[in-house]
């Protein structure tokens, strides 16, 4: 049979139990992009930095081991976090994803304010 060739432009994913279940946003874009099922992602890669640190149990989401980032028993805003995050991903080495940074209203990055 013949059939058109698959382009980018012409295939998405979406799976809506994760959806459903935890919504999308910065707290779990990269969890969301790193789905096994999703198409867009590298297949032919070893483990990402991003899914060595989720072996480990550090995540973006809150994941992160409070009690290994220097605040006692207070809990880490979500920019402390991602801080921590891209701490630790700064340790390995191969393929990672990280966000961009947030922009205030005024433009200016929040990581740099």
């Amino acid at each position: 049979t013949d059939t058109e060739p698959t382009t980018s432009c012409s295939i998405s994913f979406t799976d809506p139990i994760f959806l459903q279940n935890f919504g999308l946003g910065r707290h779990n874009a990269i969890d969301y992009f790193l789905h096994p099922l999703n198409p867009f992602r590298n297949i032919n890669s070893v483990a990402t930095s991003n899914e060595t640190l989720s072996m480990q149990g550090i995540y973006m989401h809150g994941g992160i081991h409070i009690q290994n980032m220097g605040l006692g028993d207070q809990l880490p805003s979500y920019q402390e976090m991602e801080l921590a995050y891209l701490e630790a991903l700064k340790n390995l080495t191969g393929e990672q994803y990280e966000l961009m940074p947030e922009h205030t209203a005024e433009g200016a990055d929040v990581a740099g304010a």
